[in-house]
């Protein structure tokens, strides 16, 4: 009597579409973390402009003026008022875009900021709808 061991093309292609399903969970659910993570660092962020903004009003008696652009971190209106003044050492820019990209745009990530000298408007872009009370695209904070 002669055994056969081994597993059947069929037996290998349900394991192979098994593992593939497991896998493809785990991805997606990394890549959610991910997307989440980078939200909350912006909203973080953000919060640190507002405290270097509200510096530099104290200073200066009014906001940095400047028409709506990205926040580069070096060399744009906001950056380079900030950094000049001493309000701030270093600037964040988007976890996803850093500072280049165009404020507004769909599926651009970057840090806007945009002042009259009296009040301002800081431009962020969440990819998820994970933040309380905020859904996923751009956002708008003001003083």
């Amino acid at each position: 009597m002669i055994l056969k061991r081994g597993f059947t093309l069929i037996e290998l292609l349900v394991v192979v579409a098994i593992a593939t399903f497991i896998l493809s969970f785990v991805f997606v659910s990394v890549r959610d973390a991910k997307a989440k993570s980078r939200d909350v660092r912006r909203e973080q962020d953000i919060k640190q402009l507002q405290s270097a903004l509200g510096i530099y009003n104290i200073n200066s008696r009014q906001f940095p003026i400047c028409a709506r652009s990205a926040i580069n971190g070096a060399s744009d209106c906001l950056s380079a008022a900030l950094l000049g003044s001493g309000a701030v050492n270093v600037l964040p820019t988007d976890p996803l875009g850093g500072g280049t990209g165009e404020c507004l745009a769909g599926g651009v990530f970057v840090y806007c900021y945009e002042s009259d000298g009296g009040n301002y408007t800081l431009h962020h872009n969440l990819e998820t709808n994970s933040m309380p009370g905020k859904s996923a695209g751009w956002q708008q904070t003001k003083p």
